[in-house]
């Protein structure tokens, strides 16, 4: 596999691919792209553009990117460094080839202090490799549960 760079990744964009919506030049990074955040939800909140998360609180948080990935290509997700220094904990998966749609992501505040997340923040970054040969069977060919997405998906009643 190899990492897209900054040069790759704003070309495959220009062509509609791997970022199809909401795209931001200033979230390149030299290896990959800062996601930002679209809503942020606690259990048993409105989804908002703005919230304040307290100490000990699971919370999710939707990408303002769409995203369209190509079937030769996959995403690892990583959280920011900025917001690991300050005692949030992410879980993420790897985003599949063919998946379109806004990314739902998992933190935990595990720190003391309430932590402020708003729209627009740049929360995780995105790191896409290209595949030695493209998926026989792309995500919304195989499960697809969360394909075409928009805002906060997760997957379940309430969490």
């Amino acid at each position: 596999m190899v990492i897209y760079s900054d040069r790759t990744l704003v070309d495959l964009v220009q062509k509609g691919l791997i970022i199809s919506e909401n795209f931001s030049a200033e979230s390149v990074t030299p290896n990959g792209y800062d996601l930002r955040v679209g809503k942020v939800r606690i259990p048993g909140s409105e989804d908002s553009e703005t919230a304040e998360i307290p100490p000990m609180t699971f919370f999710l948080v939707s990408t303002l990117e769409y995203m369209n990935i190509p079937r030769n290509a996959m995403g690892e997700l990583w959280i920011r460094s900025s917001y690991a220094r300050r005692g949030i904990i992410a879980s993420f998966g790897a985003v599949d080839s063919g998946f379109r749609g806004n990314l739902t992501l998992s933190f935990f505040n595990s720190s003391a202090v309430t932590v402020k997340i708003c729209r627009g923040d740049r929360i995780a970054q995105i790191v896409f490799q290209s595949m030695d040969t493209e998926a026989d069977r792309k995500y919304d060919e195989r499960s697809g549960n969360y394909q075409n997405s928009r805002g906060i998906v997760s997957g379940v009643e309430e969490v």
